[in-house]
């Protein structure tokens, strides 16, 4: 994608988002949510009370959308990679989304085998919604 496209998409979401105020609201929470974990990763160092309050995913519905649409877009091996990079945080985002109801998969010390079942948790609900669609469609 060209920087003229770049800039024409932009230019597109901001008119969309200009528009609508509710989705300028929700654009802003999701915006300040991203940046605030950021800032206090600067100030964590200073004192250790910010760092544990940086490990809780505020925003872990937001972060499991994102799982989803990389998964159907780039692939099992782009999530993993995303998944990798949040770290600790994965075990969060397990309460979210329906991923660990028993709440068995939190307790594990391996972030891998997390991250497999973050993942074959997100296929499964994928496939299911597609059967779902494919059942209504026909009726």
């Amino acid at each position: 994608m060209e920087a003229s496209q770049i800039a024409d998409l932009l230019r597109a979401i901001a008119e969309v988002v200009e528009s609508d105020p509710k989705l300028a609201k929700a654009v802003e929470k999701c915006l300040s949510n991203s940046l605030n974990p950021q800032k206090s990763k600067g100030s964590s160092e200073a004192t250790p009370k910010q760092s544990n309050a940086s490990k809780t995913l505020e925003n872990g519905d937001i972060i499991l959308t994102e799982c989803r649409q990389i998964l159907r877009e780039h692939g099992e091996e782009q999530l993993r990679f995303y998944l990798t990079e949040l770290g600790e945080q994965v075990r969060e985002l397990l309460k979210h989304g329906q991923l660990d109801p028993k709440r068995s998969m939190r307790r594990r010390k391996d972030l891998n085998s997390i991250i497999e079942h973050i993942i074959q948790k997100l296929q499964d609900q994928d496939q299911s919604g597609k059967l779902l669609a494919a059942t209504i469609s026909r009726t």
